[in-house]
């Protein structure tokens, strides 16, 4: 289950489409828009549209921005744990 998925959504999330919610980590992740659409089964377009929409609504001018929102809101993290042995 993604981090945005476990029901405690930050106000500013839920104006975002589940879609959107499940775009924004990848983008904060360094994905660009092709990844993410081989990764998601979309166009690369359709991935645009989405990271568009998201800045909009978040207020956002760039992908560094949605990054560092993502990592303010703890949707992902700066340094993820590597496999437990």
């Amino acid at each position: 289950m993604s981090p945005l998925m476990n029901g405690k959504c930050q106000p500013e999330l839920e104006r975002l489409s589940p879609r959107e919610r499940e775009i924004l980590p990848l983008v904060a992740q360094g994905l660009d828009n092709r990844e993410i659409g081989k990764k998601l089964f979309i166009s690369e377009k359709t991935a645009k549209n989405y990271i568009t929409s998201i800045r909009k609504k978040l207020g956002l001018a760039n992908r560094t921005q949605i990054a560092l929102f993502a990592l303010r809101e703890g949707l992902i993290e700066l340094y993820p744990k590597e496999n437990e042995e």
